[in-house]
């Protein structure tokens, strides 16, 4: 049960690649180009989502994956060494962690 839902402000995407992380809030509207050890991997972060949009590993489980955007969830390229989470509450409460 959600006692209150906000607006992912209090959220942020972390993406990490094999010499930098980036910190993003989860509600900004950015496309990043993380370089890797196979070539780059582009990312998208919109609409409160983040997803991996291409990168230049055989399999593409990646891109597949889809769009995060809930505390705790993850994507990854790891071939390409790319992973993001996102970090942050949300906004959201549940009774579970009252």
């Amino acid at each position: 049960m959600k006692v209150y839902s906000g607006d992912h402000a209090s959220s942020r995407i972390m993406i990490r690649g094999l010499d930098k992380t980036w910190f993003f809030p989860l509600n900004t509207e950015e496309e990043v180009i993380v370089p890797g050890p196979i070539g780059d991997t582009m990312i998208r972060i919109s609409g409160g989502r983040a997803a991996i949009l291409s990168s230049p590993c055989s399999g593409q489980t990646c891109v597949a994956a889809g769009e995060i955007r809930g505390n705790g969830q993850w994507a990854a390229c790891l071939p390409n060494k790319v992973f993001l989470l996102v970090e942050g509450t949300n906004g959201d409460v549940d009774a579970a962690s009252y």
